[in-house]
């Protein structure tokens, strides 16, 4: 689980990229960069280890950068920002970053990001009803995520931003557990 203080960090990032990117009118481009790195971290397991390593200095992380940069061809500001987190030894972050910048990117276009955590896969139908209940609720355009997530055994969570409803029968019972303590 991330925790508060590097999500709080990743937003600060997050928030001068976006910032830079948009007075050098690259916000779209920077949003394709992040992915692209996102996708070779989730697909690449070695990737992943080398950028979450401790071990490897920023300057070898930079050197790994520049050659995934050049092959993936991600704009010169990406790459800089990539150098960046290397020196301040925050690699490890990417993934948040890569989502906070989405949810940044989207509030900025009022479109909200809702996740909606399941025990088990649902229907077509019932993805549907749910996501016409939010955004009738919320009056607002919405990019609605279904996850499933085997822990929760019965309910869902629904996460908007950083505001969590949790009506998950995980949830109910770990309070239960707690109280008993």
């Amino acid at each position: 689980m991330i925790s508060t203080g590097n999500n709080e960090l990743s937003r600060r990032y997050v928030k001068a990229l976006y910032e830079l990117g948009l007075e050098q009118k690259k916000e779209s481009i920077i949003k394709k960069d992040l992915s692209l790195i996102n996708s070779l971290i989730d697909n690449n397991q070695d990737f992943k280890k080398i950028i979450s390593s401790p071990l490897i200095s920023p300057k070898k992380h930079q050197e790994i950068l520049k050659l995934i940069s050049k092959i993936l061809k991600v704009d010169k500001l990406t790459e800089n920002f990539l150098f960046l987190l290397s020196f301040n030894k925050r690699l490890n972050l990417l993934k948040t970053i890569y989502d906070s910048y989405n949810d940044v990117s989207s509030k900025d276009k009022d479109v909200f990001k809702i996740d909606v955590i399941l025990p088990n896969k649902i229907t077509k139908k019932e993805e549907s009803e749910i996501e016409k209940k939010l955004k009738s609720d919320l009056k607002k355009k919405a990019k609605i995520n279904f996850v499933e997530d085997k822990s929760i055994v019965s309910g869902c969570i629904v996460k908007l931003g950083s505001t969590m409803i949790d009506l998950s029968l995980k949830s109910k019972l770990d309070k239960i557990i707690n109280s008993l303590r």
